[in-house]
């Protein structure tokens, strides 16, 4: 059960990893970014690909470790998605049900993370 959860977890952080992928494509980018200045709109993209190389190693990680993952590698995801979620109703409202259904997607991550930690 325990190994189910952390395989989940795996799949999930593979999951964000393809929606980060997408924001080219969701926002245009990188012409809608030039409004925001040369060096925001390098930053901006530069972030994205460092977090989506995070979730995919953090998630073959997961997906390597299984069962044997430890309690402070799962911990860590766990506490990135508290944040995370934390920090969506600050920056993006949940007024628009596209940002309760990230903020139901985050939390169920950070679930995911958690709960093999108390099996």
């Amino acid at each position: 059960m325990k190994q189910g959860f952390i395989i989940a977890a795996g799949l999930a952080d593979l999951g964000f990893a393809a929606f980060h992928i997408l924001f080219w494509r969701l926002f245009g980018w990188p012409e809608s970014l030039q409004g925001s200045g040369r060096t925001n709109a390098a930053t901006t993209q530069v972030l994205n690909i460092m977090l989506t190389y995070g979730f995919v190693a953090y998630a073959a990680s997961l997906l390597w470790l299984g069962g044997n993952a430890p309690a402070p590698l799962l911990a860590a995801g766990a506490g990135f998605a508290l944040l995370r979620l934390a920090l969506q109703p600050l920056f993006y409202g949940l007024q628009h049900p596209l940002s309760r259904l990230m903020a139901l997607a985050i939390f169920l991550a950070a679930l995911l993370h958690l709960v093999p930690l108390f099996l």
